[in-house]
């Protein structure tokens, strides 16, 4: 039971010698598990309440969850771990009097029927409060099943997914369950272990504390090895813990190899130890003097059981700031403006997400940064500017005249880019919890032949009401126009998702800078606003008129659950009541997503028309 987030969770999780088979019904064995209870319901209207509950076991390499419910069948729905069938799991590091967690691993798991949406069966929702949507390995197994007038989910998560935890060498572990029931018609119901704004983007977690039961083994040793770092710099040592479990007095002999990215043994090492009966617990280091800048794969196995894991390492080059600005100041007469901010914001952007590492987490992205930056360098060593005309997608940035900071933005130069000739621009707004590398994925929402903008606005989930995000979206499109050849009046704004609703918001502020918006799966109202200011409501009919005679194109999936399409519906009737020029595209079998083939074709059409 469990009264209050400070409580453990009880009784014990269960040991388990063997690794279950994952089918998603319960194995004839695991009939002894404790059946635990959901402590809390969250629902809508008179959604009917189900009978929920769980089971939970361990082994020295996994943890285990088996979830059961009263139902019929499972309802497979665009993101259903908060809007069908599905769950969330936490995995936290508690902190001094039992306070938020900021270190949390917090699993997202769906029902899925549909190939398009297998993205979502199993992914990190969100992970150490400043990222989400980080892919799970392919060793953590979901799997669910229906029949019988029940519903069942079974899951296996390895250790080396949520790396650092593991129970034997974890200071205490932060867990959290809740359970989203589908019901008709389109709604759900919350079934949560505590409330702990479960999936609330950038917050700290509350948990309750798993306590975990004294391994009994049957059989030989068992043993399972933490790698303690996922990234290092060059010429650090390598630690690692290697945790073992043994009936009796023994000798465990372990081989860790350090490979290339492309799998050759480059160095192999034999560590033995000695073992008491019951968890032995040893530490290692191995230098590592030998490896440069890279990638790299980290592979242990046991001599008493064949098991063997793989994990990632990145060795990070020496990353002295302050000789990149100066070197940057020698250049800074030779290059471009634009090239010259864009460099110095990289500079700096990769030293703060260096420091924000930590010391588990692998930099593969920061060692592409470094990388990129040295290339850059060795450019303006030959007397090249790298960033003017590159074709394609180029992360930049600009220096603010609101406060003197600097910031990003993404462009997209077409193939066939003449800087003297005139193109028109669409600028892309990105969906919350996302940032200006947004319009990377939505690269088809770019009409053929149009330079495009990704803007930041200052934040990935204001809302571009708040932060100075208006400010940024207009003095983005003048560092596009210094820098390139726009037909200024030719700007197309569109958004996704809350970027929709960023593009209302936008062209109400600035109208006569836009010929036409394009929104898709687009918010209609948010409650996200600057201080002392009231959000603005799409859906009244009196915040509309300043749109009379604009061409708009709406996309929406009838599947959309995370954007209501009724009050879409009840907008562009109201657009058209104002005298927008509306074309309003519903695409069936469509959740919160960008549109597909057919619906993209309606948009060119609709661009073509519109645009010229």
């Amino acid at each position: 039971m469990l009264n209050n987030p400070t409580d453990n969770l009880e009784p014990e999780i269960t040991f388990l010698s063997e690794t279950p088979e994952i089918n998603g019904v319960l194995d004839p064995s695991l009939n002894s598990l404790p059946i635990r209870k959901f402590n809390a319901i969250f629902k809508e209207n008179k959604s009917p309440i189900t009978q929920i509950s769980y089971r939970m076991a361990y082994g020295i390499n996994f943890l285990y969850l088996y979830i059961e419910a009263d139902a019929e069948h499972l309802y497979f729905r665009d993101r259903a771990y908060q809007n069908g069938d599905g769950f969330v799991m936490l995995i936290a590091k508690p902190k001094p009097n039992h306070e938020p967690a900021d270190e949390f691993y917090e699993l997202a798991c769906s029902a899925v029927n549909d190939p398009q949406l297998e993205w979502c069966r199993k992914i990190f929702w969100n992970y150490n409060v400043d990222k989400l949507f980080v892919p799970t390995s392919d060793q953590t197994i979901l799997k669910f099943h229906e029949g019988q007038g029940k519903i069942s989910f079974e899951l296996l998560l390895p250790w080396d997914d949520v790396r650092p935890y593991h129970p034997w060498n974890s200071e205490g572990i932060g867990f959290n369950l809740s359970f989203c029931k589908g019901v008709e018609p389109n709604n759900s119901v919350w079934y949560t272990l505590l409330d702990g704004h479960t999936g609330s983007e950038f917050s700290k977690r509350e948990y309750t504390t798993l306590k975990f039961q004294k391994p009994v083994l049957q059989g030989n040793p068992q043993t399972y090895v933490s790698f303690q770092h996922g990234h290092i710099t060059e010429d650090d040592s390598l630690k690692l813990t290697a945790l073992t479990v043994s009936n009796d007095q023994s000798t465990e002999n372990i081989e860790v190899s350090v490979l290339s990215g492309e799998g050759n043994m480059l160095i192999n090492e034999y560590l033995s130890y000695p073992l008491d009966k019951g968890i032995t617990i040893k530490d290692f280091s191995i230098p590592l003097t030998h490896l440069k800048e890279g990638g790299y794969q980290l592979n242990w196995q046991s001599e008493h059981k064949n098991y063997h894991s793989f994990a990632g390492l990145t060795v990070l080059p020496q990353f002295n700031v302050d000789s990149y600005f100066k070197k940057l100041e020698l250049f800074k007469s030779k290059i471009s403006q634009g090239t010259y901010h864009t460099t110095l914001f990289t500079i700096q952007d990769i030293q703060s997400k260096i420091n924000k590492l930590k010391i588990y987490e692998r930099s593969y992205n920061e060692r592409m940064g470094l990388t990129k930056l040295n290339q850059m360098f060795l450019s303006f060593e030959k007397g090249v500017d790298p960033l003017i005309e590159k074709i394609g997608f180029t992360r930049k940035a600009y220096l603010s005249k609101v406060d003197n900071t600097l910031q990003p933005y993404v462009v997209y130069l077409p193939k066939e880019y003449e800087k003297n000739k005139k193109y028109p621009l669409m600028i892309f707004l990105h969906g919350s919890a996302s940032d200006e590398t947004n319009i990377i994925g939505f690269r088809s929402l770019i009409p053929e032949g149009y330079i495009g903008l990704g803007v930041f606005g200052r934040g990935q989930s204001n809302g571009f009401t708040r932060d100075h995000s208006q400010e940024d979206i207009a003095e983005a499109i003048e560092a596009v126009e210094e820098d390139y050849s726009i037909d200024y009046s030719k700007i197309l704004l569109t958004g996704f998702s809350m970027g929709g609703y960023g593009v209302y918001r936008t062209f109400y502020e600035t109208p006569n800078k836009f010929k036409a918006i394009a929104v898709f799966s687009g918010e209609v109202t948010l409650q996200e606003c600057a201080p002392g200011q009231t959000a603005i409501d799409f859906a009244d009919i009196k915040n509309l008129k300043v749109f009379k005679g604009l061409p708009v194109f709406i996309f929406h999936g009838e599947n959309d659950l995370n954007v209501s399409l009724p009050d879409v519906k009840s907008l562009s009737k109201n657009l058209k009541k104002v005298g927008a020029q509306v074309e309003f595209v519903i695409e069936p079998n469509k959740g919160h997503d960008e549109p597909g083939q057919e619906s993209l074709n309606l948009y060119y059409k609709w661009v073509e028309n519109n645009m010229k």
